[in-house]
């Protein structure tokens, strides 16, 4: 009988965002963003936007460092070579929105929304984003890296080319979001949520295999 050789994920190689001359710019986004379709080449720092609701709009070459969102939307937007460091994005909505070549940097995520959106060639790094929100999204070449996803949800995601290391999944949603040939084992993913046919080909260490046995309904007794 022949074997077949194990699955593997295609390798996890970001670009990140390429970025060229920007000017600091002393207008909030939500100002440009009522002239302009498109902004690009711009760089905020420590600013405060407020009640941002815009739809449709294109976001490039642009930094955002030590801003805060409040109350804020920005569904079915470009956003292409962009860095959020030291931003505050709780529960800002990007719903139905594309991200390009995009990073987050020490960046507080709490209730995130990320739905049905298509990431591509994304970083986040050193984040709190508990409760962040990626169900229905589509994410290729992507790596989340000491970031605290507790009780994230990505559920009907497919992922490719997507790398977590050292994150804590602690009860996080995954349920129809196949996790075959992704590595979960330096990370934490007690209580997790997932079909059992989707864990499988999942990588992890032998600890969290234990963990798992819940799934297949068994009781172990040492």
């Amino acid at each position: 009988m022949r074997t077949g050789k194990p699955f593997s994920m295609p390798p996890v190689r970001v670009i990140s965002p390429t970025f060229e001359s920007q000017v600091e710019s002393s207008k909030s986004l939500k100002e440009w963003l009522r002239t302009e379709e498109t902004v690009r080449g711009i760089c905020f720092s420590k600013q405060m936007e407020e009640s941002m609701d815009c739809s449709y709009k294109s976001i490039t070459n642009c930094t955002f460092s030590y801003v805060q969102f409040n109350n804020c939307k920005l569904k079915a937007t470009h956003f292409t070579d962009v860095r959020f460091e030291h931003c505050d994005l709780s529960n800002i909505s990007f719903a139905e929105s594309s991200l390009f070549r995009v990073e987050f940097i020490s960046c507080k995520l709490v209730g995130t929304n990320l739905p049905e959106t298509i990431l591509n060639h994304c970083r986040m790094q050193d984040c709190n984003a508990r409760y962040l929100n990626f169900s229905m999204s589509k994410i290729n070449q992507a790596e989340f890296t000491t970031c605290d996803l507790r009780n994230s949800d990505f559920n009907d995601c497919k992922l490719t080319s997507i790398a977590f290391t050292n994150c804590e999944l602690v009860e996080a949603e995954f349920s129809h979001t196949p996790l075959r040939g992704i590595d979960l084992s330096d990370s934490h993913i007690e209580g997790i949520h997932v079909n059992l046919p989707d864990i499988r080909g999942a990588i992890v260490s032998t600890h969290q295999a234990m963990d798992l046995t819940s799934l297949l309904g068994l009781v172990i007794k040492d």
